[in-house]
């Protein structure tokens, strides 16, 4: 009977989340057996949930978890977040699908920030909820780039009939506090924090900030604009002029720790040296801008429609996962099974491109390897850890 009912369970019963780990029994609040498997970071790979009281029982329950599906060292390994969507003073409310977040930093502790509408969360390196809360400020920000785990520099733009004044500020979010940084710009796009203490920022020339995923890109008016920076000692510099001639729809920024700015338009990916030197990285058809960048480097940004020939496809496994959450993978971030383009990693000459990766709004690398991607839209996004298979000969 016991072997009738576990062979009843679907699939998100039995889970199909890897199988490695130690076995745990506990007693709940009513008096039944939880039986898990405990894996990486003390994170519940496997779980079944039964009454089974017997030696018996236990030893079914193992056998059962032959049914947990094995992340072989040759995959990349994809995990949604699950993450404590309660706001700081509410009761725990745990899910792995979430609203858009186009959004994201590290937050220089291993850790990241996400912000989307208002709505605030910060995740530790073990992906535990460290903050949740709401900005009861009306504003539109364009984007956020961490000077430490709890000061975040905001680009902002008060909204309509409000007294919310527009510009970079340094938001404490411990103390609530936001400081302005005093910079010759009105229209202020994105925003990067590089590790000297420098900010980096788009600026607009004047005219607005592109309402970026608020409208389509194939037909969105094209704005030219400038990437200027401020110094801890308010020293203005700039690094990509209006006489450039740059236009586009929408624009991400991001600084590697050697100094060099990367830009991020709807249409392509270029870098710019400390000596002022444009270097093309890639284009592709129009999507709104992804653009992460690693200490050593690396790029994560849009990858065009058609992957390079010499690029090696690579096998995937996405593990860990609530019901809903695969629907949003299958429905939108298989590539395969979307219209919209995947995200590449781009490794000095070599790149490759992610098949789990279309619908991608947002990205945050967490060290030189793992990364976080903000997959789906507004009627569901899921938070995907990405860690590259264990043997390098197949990252």
């Amino acid at each position: 009977m016991l072997l009738a009912e576990l062979s009843s369970l679907n699939a998100d019963e039995r889970s199909d989340r890897t199988s490695q780990g130690t076995v745990n029994g506990t007693f709940d609040a009513s008096g039944r057996v939880r039986w898990e498997v405990v894996g990486e970071l003390g994170h519940p790979e496997c779980m079944v949930h039964r009454s089974w009281l017997s030696i018996w029982g236990a030893a079914v329950v193992l056998a059962s978890l032959s049914a947990c599906s094995y992340v072989p060292p040759t995959s990349w390994r994809v995990v949604p977040i699950e993450f404590d969507n309660a706001l700081d003073v509410g009761p725990e409310d745990r899910i792995d699908v979430t609203y858009s977040m186009t959004n994201m930093t590290q937050d220089t502790a291993g850790g990241f920030w996400t912000e989307s509408a208002g709505s605030r969360l910060h995740l530790n390196s073990a992906g535990d909820t460290l903050r949740r809360f709401n900005d009861e400020m009306f504003t539109r920000v364009h984007g956020i780039s961490a000077i430490s785990p709890s000061v975040l520099a905001v680009s902002r733009t008060g909204k309509a009939g409000t007294e919310i004044e527009t510009g970079i500020y340094l938001y404490d979010t411990d103390a609530e506090t936001w400081t302005p940084v005093d910079v010759d710009a009105t229209t202020i796009g994105d925003v990067a924090a590089g590790a000297d203490g420098r900010l980096v920022f788009v600026d607009f020339l004047g005219e607005m900030v592109p309402e970026g995923a608020m409208t389509p890109l194939e037909s969105a008016f094209m704005w030219p604009f400038a990437i200027r920076t401020v110094a801890k000692n308010g020293q203005q510099t700039t690094v990509l002029g209006a006489e450039s001639g740059v236009t586009a729809a929408a624009v991400a920024i991001d600084i590697d720790p050697a100094g060099t700015v990367y830009v991020s338009t709807e249409r392509e990916t270029f870098a710019i040296g400390a000596d002022g030197t444009r270097s093309p990285i890639a284009t592709y058809p129009p999507r709104n801008p992804v653009l992460a960048v690693n200490a050593v480097g690396y790029v994560l940004t849009a990858a065009p429609t058609n992957t390079d020939a010499t690029e090696r496809p690579i096998d995937w496994k996405m593990v860990r996962a609530s019901s809903p959450a695969r629907g949003v993978m299958a429905k939108k971030g298989d590539c395969p099974q979307s219209s919209e383009q995947g995200i590449r990693i781009l490794t000095g000459e070599e790149s490759t491109s992610l098949p789990f990766s279309c619908n991608t709004n947002g990205a945050v690398w967490l060290n030189d390897t793992t990364f976080v991607l903000s997959i789906g839209d507004e009627s569901g996004t899921i938070l995907a850890r990405v860690t590259p298979p264990e043997e390098p000969t197949k990252r």
